[in-house]
């Protein structure tokens, strides 16, 4: 496995802990095993090959292309040489749209500088919900390994549990995203990265607040 692979999987990981990106695999690629792929050698200190499968998962969390991560493993670009893999067609993605800006508007969520589109697997989509693509601005989410530039993948959805990160619209601003915590007097939006301080809302200040969705996944282009 060449060390380039373990390096740019460490890029890709950011501030993300391993038991996170290990989590958004639904356990198909250990931590541990990730750990050893971003080191390049094995605990034994043996050279790893990652099987295709694997690849693949991390490529789906990851957002990126499938075949990237496997040309950096060392495997041949002619996939006739691969057994047991099933390659991703159109039918397995669906188009979503990627925006800039979203802002409050008279009927709703309104959202501005549209810059296309970006695939999306289809299983990881519920059918039920509409979703779009957000570009972060700013460094306010760098401790969740969110930064400046980044993709997040938006769930259009007024339902969150407590702690869970959404895009949210506070009166007369730019949507940005924020954790977000909700008690029956008070709102609180914070940010991960410390220099933020924590915005609170109490009382009839709730009402500045709109949930435009939950992040379901964040993608970063190179």
């Amino acid at each position: 496995m060449s060390y380039k692979l373990g390096e740019y999987l460490r890029t890709l990981r950011g501030n993300r802990s391993l038991r996170e990106i290990s989590k958004l695999t639904n356990g198909e690629v250990s931590h541990s095993y990730i750990n050893d792929l971003e080191k390049g050698v094995s605990r034994r200190g043996n050279v790893i090959k990652p099987s295709p499968d694997k690849l693949m998962e991390l490529s789906k969390v990851y957002g990126v292309q499938y075949h990237e991560l496997m040309d950096l493993a060392g495997y041949p670009s002619d996939s006739s040489s691969l057994t047991n893999i099933k390659p991703f067609s159109k039918n397995d993605m669906i188009n979503i749209p990627v925006v800039g800006v979203i802002k409050a508007g008279p009927d709703g969520l309104a959202m501005q500088d549209y810059q296309g589109s970006e695939f999306a697997m289809k299983d990881d989509l519920d059918s039920s919900f509409e979703y779009f693509w957000l570009i972060v601005t700013g460094d306010s989410m760098v401790g969740d390994g969110i930064n400046d530039g980044d993709y997040a993948l938006i769930k259009k959805t007024t339902e969150f549990n407590n702690g869970d990160i959404c895009a949210v619209i506070v009166d007369g601003e730019e949507g940005t995203l924020k954790h977000v915590t909700k008690e029956p007097t008070s709102i609180v939006l914070t940010a991960s990265n410390p220099k933020y301080q924590p915005r609170i809302f109490i009382g009839k200040d709730m009402n500045e607040i709109m949930i435009a969705g939950k992040l379901e996944r964040t993608m970063r282009k190179y």
